[in-house]
């Protein structure tokens, strides 16, 4: 708490000089009428006596110089041009949130041609030289000393460095050949079907890493028999589609509303659907694979019968994945052309349904 310091003398009948940190001032008069002068300018007050009525106006104040007024104008004005920027920030965030939900299925990596790299041809013959080690050989071979070597007697010393860098490259071509061994090695067991491996491609090219920060958990199992995969979607977070809409006012003034509930569910049957052909693209780019079963769990206000089930499922196959375009596609039109069970009503949300089987 701050210091403060008030004292009031008496210096002649109903004039009383008051002094403060601020400066020195004067009352006149007393509790019917008085006349306050201070630093901050001139007032007058009255008060009607037992019965706690009372005025005040201050009829002068100080005037402030003009330094001082045109540097609060400047405030005023950062202030609110600082605030109009936050207000527009706000709402660029929002709509690149809103873009984003309903353009997950979008983002997808790029396909793994198992078969190109099974076929592929070693990066050179194994009983001949590297490309590394033939290119140190060259440099030593067309090795020119500078004059600077030859002032500082240092070719020798440049000569030996050129004849150790022939070692390292060898090292480095006997990686880039394992490197090709492996790479062959790992296609043969994709393109085999072995399971592990499969797991291993996935679990390395970590898919569905931004979907999984929104909230939402995957889980599959690929066939023992067919090479297909079940994966169980749960998306645990309704809160990822905001409730309220943001947008300026023509003033530049940031406005906050209700979505509407048609809106909303509309926006989150996207979500769901975007994810959905997301996933489906992912396991079809990664590992050779004819089929994709999904299943989508949440909550479904439409249905009041559980807390907790499958609100989409969804078959895929290849070759059907592969003729759909998928720039600025409506995902959940899109999804009702794969066999789907799928219940939504505009104005509720999701229902509960079956797994396909």
């Amino acid at each position: 708490m701050g210091m403060r310091f008030r004292k009031s003398f008496k210096v002649a009948p109903g004039v009383r000089m008051n002094v403060g940190k601020k400066g020195v001032g004067t009352t006149i008069g007393g509790k019917g009428l008085r006349v306050n002068t201070s630093s901050r300018g001139v007032s007058v007050g009255s008060s009607v006596p037992g019965t706690g009525v009372s005025y005040n106006k201050q009829i002068s104040s100080r005037t402030k110089r003009p330094q001082r007024t045109n540097y609060e104008r400047l405030q005023q004005q950062k202030a609110k041009e600082e605030k109009l920027e936050q207000a527009k920030q706000d709402v660029e965030k929002y709509e690149a949130h809103i873009d984003m939900l309903t353009s997950v299925h979008e983002e997808v990596n790029d396909p793994i041609y198992w078969e190109d790299i099974r076929d592929s041809s070693p990066p050179f013959e194994i009983d001949n030289e590297g490309p590394n080690v033939l290119e140190a050989r060259d440099k030593l071979k067309n090795y020119q000393p500078t004059w600077r070597d030859k002032l500082f007697n240092r070719t020798e010393a440049r000569k030996e460095i050129l004849s150790e860098n022939i070692q390292h490259a060898k090292n480095d071509d006997d990686d880039l050949y394992r490197e090709w061994e492996n790479d062959v090695a790992q296609s043969n067991s994709v393109l085999d079907g072995d399971r592990t491996i499969w797991n291993k491609v996935v679990d390395t090219s970590n898919p569905f890493e931004d979907i999984e920060e929104l909230g939402s958990h995957i889980k599959y199992s690929f066939s023992p028999t067919d090479p297909s995969v079940k994966v169980e979607l749960n998306i645990r977070n309704k809160e990822v589609v905001p409730e309220k809409t943001l947008s300026l006012t023509k003033t530049g003034k940031l406005s906050q509303r209700n979505m509407a509930k048609g809106k909303y569910f509309q926006l989150y049957q996207d979500y769901v659907c975007s994810c959905t052909l997301r996933i489906a693209r992912e396991f079809f780019t990664l590992l050779p694979l004819n089929e994709t079963v999904i299943h989508v769990y949440d909550d479904a206000p439409a249905d009041e019968a559980a807390e907790y089930g499958c609100i989409l499922s969804v078959r895929i196959n290849r070759e059907e994945i592969e003729k759909t375009h998928f720039t600025n596609i409506d995902c959940s039109d899109t999804i009702e052309t794969f066999e789907h069970n799928m219940k939504f009503l505009k104005t509720k949300g999701f229902k509960f349904v079956e797994e396909v089987k």
